[in-house]
């Protein structure tokens, strides 16, 4: 029977919970309340600044044990390890505030939360490194019946206490008390993550968040998440790829990498009246009055209807706050790592310049869809994505509006180019196409950058590459200098891509079927529903016990994405993939965020409606089970997800081999 069933870590089983040593100490709950700012004025100077992450380095030292090379670019002959680190990662509720500039006051709320914070402290690591997380479920155990009459039913409200770990995009193994979401961790129950990174592991952006099944959503959209930054010190050589970090090691700043951080989080929480409906004004917007606190506790009335983001009123949180002040030099190259770490929402950054600062005002309170455009009506400010979901592009991509779906992380470079007033804000979807729910009408401003200093740039995209010329001939020399000048002229980075191209020979050698995924949902056909609606891959709602798709270790396959019925973000834990082509089923035009996609690497990709995605990935190093799944969180909570296992490739010349055994 295949080993495709969930493991519950239940009290008795404590005495898994290993000992660790140089931990995180718990910090103390911070507000992620702005000012009592009214709505019609605009104080800059009250507005609190975005929160640096918490977050620890380790002391390194140099990894000498032998190792066997992946199919990428990497060396690994002079890469620095570090020496083992551990963390504990409390899991409790934590009462505190969020500003909500709606209505120009904080909403106290009562969420779960790692640490003691709405927003977990950001974790660096290296390659070579072994990292442990001393996960301690301190949540209470509910006190009701949580038993569910179908696994793909959500819970009734306050059921979503169970709880586990998942490094979204590490490419780690997925078994044992590694990237294992098969496991289910009770309330008053601890359990040590062992994270094993390899010695090729690419640099990147990466996160983590709890996956169990009927709770991800729930604790995610709680605020349980937070950066994980594999930090590269490997140069380019004539003979190997390096980390794009040793060129741009210079542009960190002060405060080190926990300033490049950009963690982006939709935390729904809602008051409830005496009868368990949300609070609302007249026009539909969830308040919180006086003595109120908010919650996330209601499966259906927070995230499980798609409406519920929009219509609530609520902001997306940059680092746990709502409308915060980034302090920023004109004429800087500064790069940001965004992680859309929300539970359903898709998020169309943007930046761009205040042009008359006396309509300011709108930055302050209520907004809307016409004040925003008379007032972040300025300079564009370009956004030159590096990297997307922590894999280095072998071409920057130029983008103005940076579609974040969820579960996506963008690396970006850009400059403010002179000193004032700067909107970060979340634009309008172009389409419905676009996005994860329906053509929003209102966009909304997520932070306030404020530039100082006298230095003015006319033309974003030279001043880039003059700026990362002027690096790479200050880190770098020889042959290898004369290449990555070369190729930033063109502003390609081919010399930092982490993965060798998946060719169609390779593909061909390899002799694998291609997988074929489709999402679909099914509604009812009666008015008011009869029955739930059914979230399903190629037809199929999520079963534990079953494994969906067999694959080889050692292999490289082709497999097709598409949607049948609404626009679904794919995500596939350990392997990456490759986009090979991205074509219109009926022949119109691609919304503009596939554009310049074909030949990244990715682990979260959005599915519209309109495409089929070719894309191809290999399956190196680890054997185990993992899943698939829709990163619309309360989909894949409900169905939306497949068990996958990768297992010894079969010997075919006789002699009694045999392929990996399935139990």
């Amino acid at each position: 029977m295949p080993i495709a069933h969930f493991f519950n870590l239940h009290k008795a089983s404590a005495s898994l919970a290993l000992s660790c040593v140089g931990l995180l100490s718990p910090v103390t709950m911070a507000d992620s309340a702005a000012p009592d700012t009214p709505a019609e004025v605009l104080k800059l100077d009250e507005l609190k600044s975005v929160e640096v992450l918490e977050v620890r380095n380790p002391a390194e030292y140099n990894a000498t044990a032998p190792f066997k090379t992946a199919r990428n670019n990497l060396t690994v002959a002079a890469q620095k390890g570090t020496e083992d680190v551990a963390y504990n990662l409390p899991i409790d509720y934590q009462e505190g505030s969020i500003y909500n500039p709606a209505t120009g006051k904080p909403d106290k709320v009562n969420l779960r939360a790692y640490n003691g914070k709405f927003i977990a402290p950001a974790v660096i690591m290296n390659p070579g490194q072994t990292v442990r997380f001393n996960l301690m479920n301190n949540l209470p155990v509910p006190k009701v019946n949580c038993a569910r009459a179908d696994m793909n039913t959500p819970a009734p409200p306050t059921c979503f206490n169970e709880t586990n770990l998942h490094s979204h995009g590490l490419w780690i193994s997925p078994t044992g008390n590694s990237d294992n979401v098969l496991l289910s961790i009770d309330p008053d129950v601890a359990f040590e993550y062992e994270y094993n990174v390899p010695a090729d592991h690419p640099a990147g952006t990466f996160w983590y968040h709890p996956h169990t099944y009927g709770s991800t959503a729930m604790q995610v959209a709680s605020g349980m998440s937070g950066a994980l930054i594999v930090k590269g010190s490997r140069k380019p050589t004539p003979e190997s790829n390096g980390d794009v970090d040793t060129l741009l090691e210079p542009l960190v700043g002060a405060g080190g990498v926990e300033e490049e951080i950009k963690l982006l989080q939709q935390i729904p929480y809602a008051c409830f009246d005496s009868k368990g409906k949300i609070k609302k004004t007249e026009k539909g917007i969830w308040i919180c009055e006086d003595g109120d606190v908010g919650v996330v506790e209601n499966f259906d009335l927070q995230v499980g209807d798609p409406d519920a983001w929009e219509d609530s009123g609520r902001y997306t949180l940059i680092n746990g706050q709502a409308r915060a002040r980034i302090n920023a030099r004109a004429g800087q190259v500064y790069r940001w790592r965004l992680i859309d770490a929300g539970f359903n929402e898709t998020v169309n950054l943007r930046i761009r310049e205040v042009k008359n600062t006396k309509n300011s005002r709108v930055l302050a309170g209520e907004l809307n869809k016409s004040n925003i455009e008379k007032t972040c009506n300025g300079t564009e400010v370009t956004q030159f994505e590096i990297a997307s979901d922590g894999l280095t592009h072998q071409k920057i991509i130029k983008k103005n509006i940076n579609v974040l779906q969820p579960g996506y992380r963008s690396d970006i470079l850009f400059s403010l180019p002179k000193k004032g007033i700067y909107c970060v804000y979340d634009d309008e979807s172009t389409s419905p196409a676009a996005n994860v729910s329906a053509t929003r009408e209102n966009p909304k401003v997520l932070a306030i950058i404020v530039a100082k200093g006298n230095d003015v740039v006319s033309d974003q995209e030279k001043f880039l590459k003059d700026t990362l010329i002027d690096l790479a001939t200050k880190q770098f020399d020889g042959p290898v200098e004369k290449t990555i000048v070369d190729d930033l002229q063109k502003l390609e980075l081919n010399k930092f891509v982490p993965h060798q191209d998946i060719t169609a020979a390779e593909i061909a050698a390899s002799n694998q079927k291609p997988v074929y995924i489709e999402f679909n949902l099914v509604f009812s056909k009666e008015k008011p529903p009869t029955v739930p609606t059914q979230f399903l891959i190629n037809n199929s709602a999520f079963q534990m016990g079953r494994i969906d798709q067999t694959l080889t270790l050692g292999a490289a396959q082709t497999w097709f994405l598409s949607s049948k019925s609404v626009n679904h973000p794919f995500h596939i834990h350990v392997n990456p993939f490759q986009i090979v082509s991205i074509k219109s089923k009926d022949g119109k035009p691609l919304d503009p965020q596939y554009q310049n996609l074909v030949g990244t690497w990715k682990d979260t990709l959005f599915i519209n409606t309109d495409v089929i995605v070719e894309t191809r990935t290999r399956y190196e190093r680890y054997i185990g089970e993992y899943v698939l799944h829709c990163h619309i969180l309360e989909h894949e909570d409900q169905g939306m997800m497949q068990s996958v296992q990768v297992v010894l490739p079969r010997n075919t010349s006789g002699g009694g081999g045999h392929s990996g055994h399935h139990h």
